[in-house]
């Protein structure tokens, strides 16, 4: 995880180079020395008595609200490209990774109901196999039953048998 902000730090340290210093530096000269004339001005106009002064004051009470626009360098160019490009393929990497989730889910569903499918037809297989069995066993074939017949008379007892 420090790897994840370590790496970025170094990349946009690395973007900084003896040109952009030069250029910073000299930006630093022209602000300081406008600073300075802005205020050898309010001295001039404070000089000139009470409505001087007043103005004067009002003057400073802009001070250190004037906006110097700072020079750009390569690694705000760097910057400003990164800020539009992780975003976007943060998001591409996201899509991919959830169309690949998906996927694998709709491949599980279709093994899960293709298992389930081959158990219920096991499951009739045997139940045809033991019910025909069970069958087998219980019916009774006519050509096996014989028939007794018993014949009784009063003064003698035959009995016979037919097959």
């Amino acid at each position: 995880m420090k790897y994840l902000l370590l790496i970025p730090s170094l990349a946009l340290a690395a973007c900084s180079n003896e040109h952009d210093v030069a250029m910073n530096a000299s930006y630093q000269r022209s602000v300081a020395s406008a600073e300075m004339a802005r205020m050898d001005a309010i001295k001039e106009i404070a000089k000139q008595g009470p409505t001087g002064a007043v103005a004067a004051a009002m003057m400073m009470q802009n001070q250190g609200k004037t906006n110097h626009a700072a020079p750009r360098s390569g690694g705000d160019t760097a910057l400003a490209w990164a800020q539009v490009l992780v975003p976007a393929t943060v998001q591409s990497a996201g899509i991919a990774v959830d169309g690949l989730v998906a996927r694998t889910q709709s491949n599980n569903n279709k093994d899960v109901g293709i298992v389930n499918s081959n158990n219920n037809t096991a499951v009739a297989v045997d139940t045809n196999s033991t019910m025909e069995s069970i069958a087998g066993v219980t019916i009774v074939k006519p050509e096996v039953v014989t028939s007794t017949t018993t014949t009784t008379n009063t003064t003698t007892n035959n009995t016979t048998t037919e097959k």
